[in-house]
């Protein structure tokens, strides 16, 4: 049985490289590339994280990475089954997801047009069997009432002045302060990706994998979620993105690998 990991060590060292510029440049710790050096694959994250790690490490130490990607799936399959049940099963469940969603809003679709006009029946029953709301009284007619007679007096008394109001002391008007409009659930999401440094980063939206590499600092990605946005990160402490213009909270630390799963419902608590 070949030794993967020492085939990997031996071109990194033909190449006078370290693991530490190696850690350096494709944001994989150190520990993670000390174990596939080692052999010791079930210390990696798994599935696509693993896969990514051996063709980041190819590529910096001039192999062929399809080339490695194979030997390793050859060399480690009894390992990492989640990578061989990825490829096999990643469409049909992204199928019966569809079709399941497809049939729930076909029932929806349904019962909406079966009580919309049972709604109206009932509104137009109800109404009818109201009571008719009275006119109110009129009030009697005052023209025959004799009019009082003015009071009799010798000297016409001086009107009174009407009192004066003084004038109210003028306060500043402080404008309200503007209100942050929140994320609508329900609405579809604005997603933008922009990593603070190098950042291996997987973008599936709404079931559909758009992309899968390492972007660098100023690069920018804006996608439309409707359903659900899968983000799988490699390097948490250097991922940065904002969702409908307003930034996301942190998900994790330097070197961290984090996934997350935003979706309209979900949006507001991955803000700041």
């Amino acid at each position: 049985m070949s030794d993967f990991g020492g085939k990997l060590r031996q071109a990194r060292e033909r190449r006078g490289i370290s693991l530490r510029q190696i850690a350096a440049s494709t944001k994989i710790s150190v520990a993670a590339l000390e174990a596939l050096e080692r052999n010791h694959i079930s210390r990696l994250p798994g599935g696509i994280f693993s896969r990514a790690f051996v063709r980041s490490y190819a590529l910096e130490v001039g192999l062929d990475p399809d080339e490695t990607v194979r030997e390793f799936l050859e060399r480690f399959q009894e390992d990492t089954p989640v990578v061989a049940a990825h490829a096999a099963v990643a469409v049909p469940e992204q199928e019966s997801q569809f079709e399941n969603q497809q049939r729930m809003a076909s029932v929806l679709l349904k019962l909406v047009l079966v009580s919309v006009p049972l709604i109206i029946v009932i509104l137009y029953f109800t109404l009818r069997s109201r009571p008719a709301p009275q006119p109110p009284p009129e009030p009697p007619d005052q023209s025959s009432a004799p009019e009082p007679a003015p009071p009799k007096s010798s000297q016409a008394l001086p009107p009174v002045p009407a009192p004066v109001t003084p004038p109210a002391r003028g306060r500043p008007t402080v404008p309200a302060p503007a209100r942050t409009v929140p994320v609508q659930a329900g609405q579809p999401l604005k997603l933008d990706l922009h990593p603070t440094g190098p950042c291996w980063i997987s973008l599936t939206v709404d079931g559909e994998r758009l992309f899968a590499r390492v972007m660098q600092p100023g690069e920018h990605e804006s996608r439309t979620v409707q359903r659900e946005a899968v983000i799988e990160i490699g390097d948490a402490g250097a991922f940065d993105f904002s969702i409908n213009g307003r930034p996301g909270r942190s998900l994790g630390a330097a070197g961290q690998v984090k996934t997350a799963k935003i979706t309209p419902t979900t949006a507001g608590t991955y803000l700041k």
